[in-house]
């Protein structure tokens, strides 16, 4: 047995998710709450959740905000965001933070538990535009040329964030690098290229 707890705010929602699985006999819902703060005052002592359902905006905490403590109770359980957001910056922040999924509220709700079934042999509960989000960024050549030997591949890689206006401070969040260790990259790449500011960077990278 499956068990799977949903954390939306959305009243009519969580109850269309919940419905969803009922008829599966595989599947069991332990708890659908509508914020971080009520799912751990419903969630039974010795509760085990398989796939954890959350959304990111709720009230109270964010999910987001979540994940990290959801990890450290269920280290097992897949941790997958459930939302309306197609932003890359937020797609990166829930992977650091621990969750194994993200997933669009653009499916058909009659598909979710073939969904479920997916993840559960083994598969990745994504959607489409937000993997080509991972794509791209882990594969920075298909955006910044790399075929210039000077830069590593992590430098192209931090010169794809800033391509896209992320400051120093989020690279680092979203790379899992120390501010002090983007600064050290940064003055490399810029003496390799022998510019200033992280445009010239840019600029010189694409000619």
């Amino acid at each position: 047995m499956t068990n799977i707890a949903f954390i939306e705010d959305n009243t009519l929602y969580l109850k269309t998710l919940v419905e969803s699985i009922q008829m599966q006999p595989d599947l069991n819902c332990i708890l659908a709450a509508q914020s971080v703060e009520e799912f751990y005052e419903k969630l039974p002592l010795r509760a085990r959740l398989n796939i954890i359902f959350v959304d990111i905006n709720l009230p109270g905490q964010s999910g987001i905000e979540a994940l990290p403590g959801l990890h450290s109770r269920f280290p097992q359980a897949e941790l997958i965001v459930l939302t309306q957001q197609e932003e890359p910056a937020l797609l990166f922040k829930a992977i650091v933070a621990g969750a194994t999924g993200y997933l669009i509220k653009n499916f058909s709700l009659m598909q979710f538990p073939t969904l479920i079934q997916d993840l559960l042999k083994g598969g990745a509960l994504i959607s489409p535009k937000m993997a080509r989000y991972l794509v791209h960024y882990f594969n920075p050549s298909d955006k910044l040329s790399s075929d210039k030997p000077l830069l590593s591949a992590k430098e192209i890689q931090i010169l794809t964030f800033f391509a896209d206006g992320y400051s120093y401070q989020d690279t680092a969040f979203l790379l899992g690098i120390s501010l002090d260790g983007i600064k050290y990259f940064a003055k490399k790449i810029y003496r390799k290229l022998g510019v200033n500011t992280k445009i010239e960077a840019i600029n010189a990278i694409k000619e």
